[in-house]
């Protein structure tokens, strides 16, 4: 799996979540996204980080790859 970390580490990226609960975020960096989707790990399944690629284009991250990203970015904190 390539580090989409450092990959889009400036790149504004969105947490959607299909709960009403959840407000939707965008944030300049996926880092920070990322940060945010943990502050909601007990709902995992309910979110999804789209990175935006370009404008027409993203990149999609959940379930286990999400979960694997926000271990990795809370073991940096």
């Amino acid at each position: 799996m390539m580090d989409k970390i450092s990959v889009y580490s400036n790149t504004q990226s969105t947490v959607h979540s299909w709960l009403t609960k959840i407000p939707n975020r965008t944030f300049c960096a996926l880092d920070k996204a990322i940060e945010y989707a943990g502050e909601h790990a007990g709902e995992l399944r309910a979110l999804e980080v789209f990175v935006h690629v370009d404008d027409h284009r993203y990149d999609i991250i959940s379930g286990d790859e999400l979960a694997t990203l926000i271990t990795k970015v809370c073991q940096r904190h």
